[in-house]
């Protein structure tokens, strides 16, 4: 068996052509660090945008959120869900869903199950 070394395996390399592929790839690399700069420009002005988008939109608030105040008290009866009780205690011109999620925040509900016996405030909508 003949031995061979990892030269063997291979072509000879030609130093002129690997001399102008080593020009052409400083010249990539010039070129790049230019654009590298630019992408960082514009990624820092994105974080900066979105970042005055997310301070304006928490001050700016949800406008029924301000006319939400405490209403009534009822006691919850057995069957009744908050769906029931919301039709029967909301607005005629409000979404049953919208009324729901008043009920949760007014009393401070993590979800939608409520007990036989509990009290719930209701809310009241100013307009």
């Amino acid at each position: 068996m003949r031995y061979s070394t990892y030269q063997s395996i291979y072509e000879p390399v030609n130093s002129e052509a690997v001399k102008s592929n080593i020009g052409e790839f400083r010249l990539f690399i010039t070129r790049f660090k230019l654009s590298q700069g630019l992408i960082k420009l514009v990624i820092a002005s994105l974080i900066i945008f979105i970042g005055c988008s997310t301070v304006l939109t928490v001050f700016a608030g949800n406008e029924n959120e301000n006319d939400l105040l405490p209403g009534g008290k009822i006691a919850v009866s057995q069957g009744e869900t908050l769906w029931s009780i919301s039709l029967e205690h909301k607005p005629p011109t409000m979404d049953t869903r919208i009324y729901i999620e008043a009920i949760k925040k007014v009393n401070q509900l993590e979800s939608t199950t409520i007990q036989t016996g509990q009290v719930l405030t209701l809310p009241l909508f100013v307009k």
